[in-house]
C-alpha cells in the first residue's frame, strides 16, 4: 500500500473549498493507502507520492522544492498556469488579429485562490502571499480589440485573447476535460450565453479528447487537473488549465457518481512510476 501526500498552499482553506481530490480519497482509503494533507511545508513529511495540489497560479519556489523530497509528484511541471504562460490565443496590442476578443483575468479562476491567501495571511499577522494580486472574476467579449481600454493593456494582471467561441442552435458549449494519470473524463456542457457558467448549465453530453489537448497536457506538465476548451471548426482552443479543480453545486453529484474511476488513476503511478506492488 502506499502513502499519498496531498501538498497544498499554507493559506489553502482546503477543506471548506469543495475540491475535487477530495472526493478521491475514499476510493484511495477503501484501497488500503493512506492519505496526508500536507499545509505549507512541514518538515518530517514522508510518503509514496505526492500530489501538488498548491492553488494559486504560480507556485512558490518553496513547494516546488518541499516537493522534491518524495519519491514521485504529480504536477511538478505545472509551476505556472497563468493565461500568459499556457494561452495560444493572446492578443497583443496592434497585431492582426480582426476578429472578437475577451478580456479576463490572468490569473487562475479570476485572482480568487490569491485573493483568499491574501486574506488569510492578513488574519494572522503576514504578509500578503500574492502582492499586487487582483480579483477579475468577470469575462468581457468586445466585437474587436479596438475597442480594448487603454488602462486593460496596461494592466499586468489582465490578458486579451481571441474570443473563439463553440456554438450551435442550442446555445454555447464549454468542454471540461478531467484527468488523474491514466483515467480521464470529457464532456461539454451547453449554457445561453457566450460566457458558459457551470450554474447555468442546460444540458451535457460526452466528447472525445482531442489529440491536440493530450499534447498540450504532455507539454504542460500536467498529471492531474481539469482542462476547459472549446472546439471550433474542428480544432480545439485551450481555455483554461487548473491544478486544483473543484466542483459547482449543481455538477457536484455527476463528479460523485464517477470519482471512483477516476480515482484509480493512482494505480497508474504507483505501478508504472514509482513501481509500488500492492
Amino acid at each position: 500500500m502506499a502513502r499519498i501526500v496531498v501538498i497544498t498552499h499554507e493559506y489553502d482553506d482546503f477543506s471548506s473549498r469543495n475540491y475535487l481530490i477530495e472526493g478521491l480519497f475514499e476510493h484511495w482509503r477503501e484501497l488500503g493507502h493512506e492519505v496526508v494533507v500536507a499545509a505549507g511545508t512541514p518538515p518530517g513529511t514522508s510518503g509514496d507520492i505526492a500530489i501538488l495540489h498548491v492553488d494559486c497560479s504560480v507556485v512558490e519556489e518553496a513547494y516546488l522544492d518541499y516537493a522534491k523530497r518524495f519519491p514521485v509528484v504529480l504536477n511538478a511541471g505545472t509551476r505556472d498556469i497563468r493565461k500568459s504562460a499556457i494561452s495560444r490565443v493572446l492578443v497583443t496590442r496592434g497585431d492582426d488579429w480582426c476578429g472578437p476578443v475577451v478580456v479576463k483575468s490572468d490569473l487562475n479562476c479570476g485572482g480568487l485562490p490569491e485573493r483568499i491567501h491574501n486574506r488569510v495571511a492578513a488574519r494572522m499577522g503576514h504578509a500578503a502571499a500574492h502582492a499586487g494580486a487582483k480579483l477579475f472574476e468577470r469575462y468581457e467579449v468586445l466585437d474587436s480589440q479596438a475597442l480594448v481600454r487603454r488602462r486593460v493593456w496596461k494592466d499586468p494582471n489582465l490578458v486579451v485573447e481571441r474570443f473563439i467561441p463553440e456554438c450551435d442552435e442550442r446555445g454555447f458549449w464549454l468542454r471540461t476535460w478531467v484527468f488523474f494519470g491514466d483515467s480521464e473524463r470529457c464532456n461539454r456542457y451547453c449554457g445561453p450565453r457566450a460566457i458558459v457558467k457551470a450554474s447555468e448549465t442546460t444540458f451535457s453530453e460526452p466528447v472525445p479528447v482531442p489529440e491536440e489537448l493530450r499534447e498540450m497536457r504532455a507539454r504542460l506538465g500536467f498529471d492531474y487537473g481539469k482542462f476547459d476548451f472549446v472546439v471550433n471548426q474542428g480544432r480545439a482552443t485551450l481555455l483554461d488549465a487548473n491544478r486544483t479543480p473543484g466542483s459547482a453545486p449543481n455538477l457536484s453529484a455527476h463528479f460523485v457518481r464517477n470519482a471512483g474511476s477516476l480515482a484509480a488513476g493512482i494505480n497508474y503511478f504507483l505501478k508504472e512510476r514509482a513501481k509500488v506492488t500492492f
